[in-house]
């Protein structure tokens, strides 16, 4: 399945998908069929792969315990 990664500026702007998944920075995670049911323009978006999406959601995870045993240290 692909997913459409997308600024929340447009989302919150336009006050759509407010309660949809976002990555560790922010942006809004839409399913295609989210994109069926609209008619604007998103602009530039980041379109991933399931496999690409636990990646990105991931590596935002894995950071903030990579700090605190920095700290620790």
């Amino acid at each position: 399945m692909y997913y459409v990664i997308v600024p929340s500026e447009v989302c919150e702007r336009r006050r759509v998908f407010t309660r949809n998944q976002r990555t560790p920075d922010g942006r809004v995670v839409l399913t295609l069929r989210d994109l069926n049911l609209t008619r604007f323009s998103y602009g530039p978006v980041e379109i991933v792969n399931g496999d690409d999406l636990q990646a990105i959601m991931a590596a935002g995870q894995a950071q903030p315990s990579d700090n605190a045993n920095q700290e620790e240290e």
